[in-house]
């Protein structure tokens, strides 16, 4: 009532500046009131957010967190009461904020900390094409009114914690119970500082939920380091927080174009029923940057690309554009089911289905740091992913990043399969339309040749509808080359984004209205990390190359679903034969690899990786010749440490062999199932078998296992494998044995 009172107080002065009479301001409050009652139950008019942001000093909240803050708080206040003459400010739904910026500098350090970045790190934007309700001079008053309600508080112990959360107790006790009132703790700190900020604020503030205070929290990636730390993590944040008080961002989520994959696929079904293996020949994923690590080398180098992009942004814009749409995108809880159950069909990524690189002066770099072990980490990398679905089975998923490459872009390119047939009456018609123009979509997320974020999509198709805060356009100037995604523009429908929106500003907007759609779950983080799990920890050879690329070392082509690199560094012919070594004085000594013979035949000596790759050239030269001549190629492989590297180069480089007349055999196993790490077979199935097209009946593992006994000599498990061999194998010969 009291609040019905004053609400009706404030109405009448502005009616009699608007020369209406006391009483038409009685009658509106009385019909505001009456439809209130009948209403059935109270409607909150005010909300009060308290944003703390902790490490609200560090970089990321000094490059782009305080000015998203800013922007969402210029964008929630009623630009119509904004007078030259009267400055004065008044919310839309009176929703009314105070700001902390949380860090470990004593008081004073820190308050001179946070003025700088305040003063200097913070503008008012003002384009009079935006918002004509508002003009500049207002906007730096609002700037300054806002500047003024940040305050900073010290957090180092136990003490600070509670003098804070008394201080925000006493912010909440002074607003009515129909106020909403909520917490937001925005986590701008490295990830191992989490747990114990988490639990002193929740030792220190029990009581804020009993009074009817929601919390939310949002933290930065990354969310651990691999599968097991992301669970450890996870399991000691929902200790303090409920699921659905926590919001993982992953900043690409709120990028414009990013945003507006869903509504795109849902507004355009006759795109969308084509989006499957029938039609589409591959997805690419890209997101490539032209600087190096810099200032982050201490971070990225336990990282690597893997961990810094493709587990996270590159998997989300790959959930976006494969997941099966919903009956309702509003819908949050279905949304995120449809993305979990995507990520379930996901085969863990191997390193036979990836590249990597590492640029040349990150070994330089690391040499400044002081830092050791640089020879392993990656800051480029290619994978194929591949879903276990009916709708996307043998469609490559092609996730692509890097760091000091040739342009600064990021794209999901769908590329359609070239299907179309003529039959009749085909020079009647365009036929260069459907067969030399590729059919392809384009989630243009930023930069590269195009000025705008945009969503391009082939004339071949009929013209898309455009979500909403996008407009179709045919402004050739869009594009600062002549050729886009191998076309000329004007070959394609252009969906160009109205305003390229700042990925913070719309990451806050979403974590004040609840939009939790747009962050990662806690489940949707598990099943990520198993996709790359793998991967992360295994070891990797890694190619390197110079600022920009410009020899093309990192172009690759796909087969089947390996990778391969277009110019293949391990090719033994073009291998130099003299290796020069620097002398102590200054000259130069020469080494020469000599031929040399055992038992008759030539000896091959090299490094290991090297010997591997001819081992592996050879085999495949070997099959060629047998099949061609006899129909088959029958090989067989020892156990032993050594040819692991000769299955992962087969695997890798020869799995276009015709794999269906290749029949493989073992020299030799241990009493172990076969399933059993110490297993020979069970090491040629997971580093080659599995990843070559072999027909199940090729394959010709030793029974260490019959009746439910293991190498028992009563079952004579040597003798029928002597005797497969003599049945199968012509002439009971086999035509390669590698044995180490």
């Amino acid at each position: 009532v009291d609040q019905l009172i004053r609400n009706m107080d404030t109405s009448k002065k502005r009616f009699e500046r608007a020369s209406m009479s006391v009483m038409t301001a009685f009658a509106y409050n009385l019909t505001f009131l009456i439809l209130l009652a009948t209403a059935g139950s109270p409607v909150p008019n005010s909300q009060h957010t308290v944003l703390i942001l902790v490490g609200g000093t560090g970089d990321l909240a000094t490059k782009y967190l305080w000015q998203s803050v800013f922007d969402v708080y210029l964008s929630s206040l009623d630009f119509g009461q904004i007078e030259e003459s009267n400055w004065r400010q008044t919310p839309l739904v009176n929703h009314t904020f105070d700001f902390y910026a949380a860090g470990r500098s004593h008081q004073n350090k820190g308050n001179v900390i946070l003025n700088n970045i305040l003063k200097t790190g913070i503008t008012c934007d003002y384009n009079e094409g935006d918002n004509s309700k508002i003009n500049a001079h207002a906007c730096e008053k609002i700037l300054t009114n806002f500047v003024n309600k940040v305050a900073y508080v010290m957090l180092q112990n136990e003490e600070d914690f509670a003098v804070l959360c008394s201080v925000i107790t006493h912010k909440f006790s002074g607003f009515p119970s129909t106020t909403v009132k909520e917490l937001i703790m925005f986590m701008a700190i490295p990830p191992n500082a989490y747990e114990i900020v988490l639990h002193r604020f929740n030792e220190q503030c029990p009581t804020l939920r009993q009074r009817n205070v929601s919390i939310k929290l949002a933290l930065e990636k990354p969310f651990g380091l691999d599968k097991a730390s992301a669970e450890t993590m996870s399991k000691k944040v929902l200790s303090y927080f409920e699921e659905e008080e926590i919001y993982r961002v992953d900043h690409y989520l709120g990028k414009p174009v990013v945003k507006a994959i869903l509504p795109f696929r849902n507004l355009n079904p006759d795109i969308e029923q084509i989006m499957n293996t029938d039609y589409v020949e591959r997805v690419e994923i890209f997101l490539k940057e032209t600087v190096g690590v810099e200032e982050r080398f201490d971070v990225y180098n336990t990282m690597g690309v893997l961990r810094d992009i493709h587990q996270n942004h590159l998997t989300q814009l790959l959930i976006l554009v494969a997941m099966d749409l919903p009956s309702d995108l509003s819908n949050n809880i279905d949304v995120q089911q449809n993305k979990e159950r995507l990520l379930k069909q996901i085969e863990p990524v191997s390193r036979h289905n990836s590249l990597f690189g590492q640029y040349e002066n990150y070994a330089a770099n690391a040499e400044r740091h002081e830092v050791n072990g640089t020879d392993t980490t990656p800051t480029f990398a290619a994978s194929v992913v591949k879903i276990n679905s009916p709708r996307w089975r043998s469609v490559p998923f092609l996730l692509v990043s890097g760091k000091q490459l040739d342009i600064r872009e990021s794209y999901i390119r769908v590329v359609f399969k070239n299907n179309y047939v003529c039959v009749s009456h085909c020079e009647d018609k365009k036929l260069e339309d459907k067969s030399r123009h590729a059919k392809q979509i384009i989630f243009h997320i930023g930069h590269g040749n195009l000025k705008w974020p945009s969503i391009l999509v082939s004339k071949s198709f009929k013209a898309p509808k455009c979500p909403n805060s996008f407009q179709e356009s045919s402004d050739f100037k869009l594009a600062t080359t002549s050729v886009v995604y191998g076309e000329v523009l004007k070959n394609f429908f252009v969906c160009a984004v109205l305003k390229d929106m700042p990925a913070y500003v719309s990451v806050l907007s979403d974590i004040l209205i609840g939009r939790q759609e747009y962050f990662v779950s806690t489940s949707q983080l598990i099943l990520s990390w198993q996709v790359w799990d793998y991967l992360i920890n295994t070891s990797k050879k890694i190619r390197l190359y110079e600022n920009s690329d410009p020899h093309d070392r990192l172009d690759f082509i796909v087969k089947m679903s390996q990778l391969e690199y277009v110019h293949n560094d391990n090719d033994a012919e073009e291998m130099a034969e003299e290796l020069a070594v620097p002398t102590h004085n200054g000259g130069m000594h020469t080494f020469k690899q000599t031929s040399a013979s055992f038992l008759g035949q030539k000896l091959i000596t090299s490094n290991s990786d090297h010997l591997a790759f001819i081992l592996a050239r050879d085999i495949g030269r070997a099959a060629v010749v047998d099949i061609q001549s006899k129909g088959s190629f029958h090989i067989a492989f020892s156990g032993g440490t050594s040819l692991h590297k000769v299955f992962q180069i087969l695997a890798q480089s020869f799995a276009n062999l015709h794999w269906h007349s290749i029949h493989v055999w073992q020299v030799d196993e241990r009493c172990v199932p076969h399933h059993d790490e110490r297993s020979n077979f069970q090491v040629l199935d997971r580093e080659l078998l599995r990843f070559v097209d072999i027909p199940y009946s090729n394959i010709h593992a030793m029974p260490v296992y019959t009746g439910g006994r293991l190498c028992d000599p009563e079952l004579g498990g040597a003798h029928v494998y002597a005797d497969s061999l003599r049945h199968i194998v012509p002439n009971s010969q086999l035509d390669f044995i590698v044995w180490v």
